[in-house]
């Protein structure tokens, strides 16, 4: 460490490592995980060129282990780990934590939550991150930055103490677009993040990426010594520390450019010449994150509602909006009501309070071992469905191996969950369905809704509140294919029922019944929606190799019942997204970050994890939006898209559909090179609606209008028996 005169800027690479990838296959060679031990190998060979030369790096990893620290590294490239053991125990290298699956955080239960992070740190198969290596720091890289708010209590239970994830200037980010912009300061050093719901809070250290470096010119070094300037103009210099975070397989740390070439620009020519760049800046030093937290204060607080994740549109998308998710999540789903059936008798037969569901030690300590075994067994296999690898990034299609792996390990987590329930009942002597568990009848109703079904198939629902009268419109099913907007033809519309086409070349049908429950006084729509077979073209093909399985790039936009839910209201009435998580915690977030990155609109947003409903209010009246998961579920599966024109904004919402548009402006966007690199590169930055081609889909909706701004404890409860019965009583 160099001599302490003044404020330093602190340099750190993380290098994040996961060998199970949802673009390749699991070989050895470059069409799997072989780049991953190519480029990991090239990285310890720099780091060890660089000490001889004098510079000593300071590194994290961070790992998943069930896959790759505990089977794929030491099977096939065990000399990996000796290195980076090696590295940690003398000092210049530190561990820290993603998940014991790789897993897509925020749709976990607590209590796969609690599993997922606990076997990360100390795992039943022995690949936790303190049976590997000889320690582990207290901080938390979630895989594709996902977080939930409500899980920072959650983490501080398991001794997690800080997160991590991307503030950056690029589509690939965190929470970069859901705060105004924050100061140098702010930036590169830790923070206090708030869950404004719970008031728990945790520290937060932002990362960036290697696109932040491209906003400089593509230089590491011409942007160390723009944030020197900055940080010398602060009223008291404070230290500032710059954690350059990657996957560990991008080609990034082994260069873009051939080793002749490298000296042109030497950020982007591995990380030897990257490091050799920056060293000689008297006013940059190495450290370790965890040091550097330990001698250094929060500069600030800040407060998030959203659901984070890294992927399209700084949310889910990636995730949740293919075809095959859907169907993958409908499985996660079905074995879960076999497991909480279980676990349900377990817990009433043994008389354990109802909050041990969510600590599976507490209530499966009492199962007879044989038993317990089948427990642990059982949700280590949903664990594994649950890797965010079996789900994207990869856009707009799935590898097809890593597509059939997934639903063979969903089929055997169901298979698992049901025998499990059998055996509880036989060991407890007691029967019950899944159903014995939903939540009770809902003292809901609404104002009275007045139901009109247009000839062309719109449906307007029309709510007289006391001080407003509200008004709903659902569209017919619609495609963008080939920059085209493709309405449907309506056939047959009556008071009931409504059937059209969609036609894309060859004419398919839709049909969808419409009805107001009289009790509750909300609209119950059930749509069926066969999409139509169109000529796979306009697929790259190397892509497609590697995915093995070609696709109609010509697909953009898929929207089967589109809501819309406020039409030219003015931008002053700003919208607020309700939300209950997985861990049944309602939580909110406003819709008015459009603003901080100088977007003209949001195209797509889906910073909402849910398995039952969502709700959008302009603080007069709401619309609340429900799922019926007896037919198809998604974990976060309605986006939706903020229009705005000459002062005024239309929401509108696209429950099992997928919209597509220009991604998110940044407020810390320099030059704009990086943000143009990240759509001319990124693998992930593509629509999910050619997934849809020649599949079908049938799902179920309640959608209610309320008055206020938060909906109703009695409507929340509705919407979640709804969810979960498909009745509403």
């Amino acid at each position: 460490m160099k001599p302490r005169d003044e404020s330093i800027i602190y340099f750190c690479p993380r290098f994040h490592v996961n060998f199970y990838h949802s673009y390749r296959g699991d070989t050895d060679d470059e069409q799997g995980f072989g780049k991953d031990i190519r480029i990991i190998r090239g990285i310890l060979d720099d780091l060890q060129r660089l000490e001889s030369k004098g510079i000593f790096v300071h590194c994290a990893w961070d790992f998943d282990n069930v896959f790759s620290l505990g089977h794929i590294i030491p099977s096939h490239a065990p000399d990996i780990l000796e290195r980076i053991k090696g590295r940690i125990e003398i000092g210049l290298d530190e561990i820290h934590v993603m998940s014991w699956n790789n897993g897509l955080l925020s749709a976990h239960t607590p209590e796969e939550f609690n599993l997922a992070i606990g076997w990360a740190l100390k795992a039943p198969d022995g690949s936790g991150n303190l049976d590997v290596f000889p320690t582990c720091t207290t901080i938390v890289r979630p895989q594709e930055c996902m977080l939930t708010p409500s899980h920072l209590g959650l983490y501080k239970k398991l001794g997690i103490k800080t997160l991590s994830v991307y503030y950056s200037a690029i589509p690939f980010n965190g929470f970069g677009s859901f705060v105004p912009k924050l100061g140098i300061e702010q930036r590169y050093n830790p923070l206090l993040l708030v869950d404004a719901e719970s008031k728990e809070s945790m520290r937060l250290l932002p990362a960036i990426n290697q696109g932040d470096l491209a906003e400089y010119g593509f230089s590491a070094k011409r942007m160390l010594k723009r944030i020197r300037k900055e940080q010398r103009k602060l009223t008291d210099p404070t230290d500032l520390l710059v954690l350059l975070d990657m996957d560990a397989d991008d080609t990034f740390w082994e260069g873009f450019l051939p080793p002749s070439l490298g000296f042109a620009v030497p950020s982007f020519s591995g990380l030897y010449r990257l490091i050799t760049s920056i060293a000689s800046l008297s006013f940059v030093s190495f450290i370790k994150p965890s040091e550097y937290l330990a001698t250094h204060e929060n500069a600030g607080s800040i407060t998030i509602g959203q659901d984070l994740a890294d992927g399209a549109f700084d949310g889910y998308a990636s995730w949740a909006e293919k075809y095959e998710n859907y169907i993958l999540w409908t499985m996660v789903t079905q074995g879960r009501s076999y497991w909480d059936a279980a676990k349900n008798l377990v817990i009433a037969a043994n008389n354990l309070p109802p909050s041990a569901g969510f600590d599976f030690s507490r209530w499966s300590d009492v199962l007879p071992e044989e038993l317990r075994s089948l427990a642990v067994k059982t949700i280590a296999t949903r664990l594994k469905v649950l890797s965010t690898t079996h789900f994207g990034l990869s856009a707009p299609v799935m590898n097809v191996h890593r597509l059939q792996t997934a639903t063979e390990l969903a089929e055997e987590a169901i298979l698992q969950a049901r025998n499990f329930l059998e055996q509880v009942n036989e060991t407890y002597g007691l029967r019950s369905e899944q159903e014995d568990f939903y939540v009770g009848t809902s003292s809901w109703k609404c104002n009275t809704l007045a139901l009109e079904i247009q000839a062309d198939g719109k449906i307007f629902g029309r709510t007289q509140h006391p001080d407003c009268l509200q008004t709903l419109q659902v569209n017919t099913p619609w495609i963008e294919y080939d920059a085209k907007v493709h309405h449907s033809k309506v056939q047959l519309s009556d008071t009931g029922k409504t059937m059209g086409i969609l036609s894309l070349g060859t004419d398919v049908q839709w049909s969808r019944t419409v009805k107001v429950d009289e009790r509750t006084q909300t609209l119950l729509i059930d749509c069926l929606i066969e999409y139509p077979t169109t000529t796979q073209q306009g697929y790259e093909k190397v892509k497609a190799e590697r995915l093995q399985r070609t696709w109609d790039a010509r697909w953009n936009q898929v929207a089967p019942c589109e809501i819309i839910a406020f039409e030219d209201i003015p931008l002053s009435h700003t919208v607020t997204v309700w939300k209950q998580d997985f861990g049944g915690i309602i939580q909110s977030y406003l819709l008015q970050y459009y603003a901080y990155g100088k977007n003209k609109g949001l195209a797509s947003i889906n910073n909402h994890v849910t398995p039952s409903w969502l709700a959008l209010s302009d603080g007069c009246t709401g619309v609340l939006i429900a799922q019926n998961r007896k037919h198809l579920h998604g974990f976060a599966f309605c986006p939706l898209r903020q229009s705005i024109q000459a002062g005024k904004q239309t929401i509108r919402a696209n429950p099992f559909g997928t919209y597509w548009g220009k991604q998110y402006r940044y407020p810390l966007a320099v030059t704009g090179w990086g943000r143009t690199a990240a759509l001319l590169t990124a693998e992930h930055l593509y629509p999910s609606a050619p997934s849809y081609e020649g599949e079908q889909i049938h799902v179920g909706l309640l959608i209610a209008s309320y008055q206020g701004s938060r909906p109703p404890q009695a409507l929340c409860n509705l919407a979640q028996t709804f969810s979960e019965t498909g009745a509403c009583s």
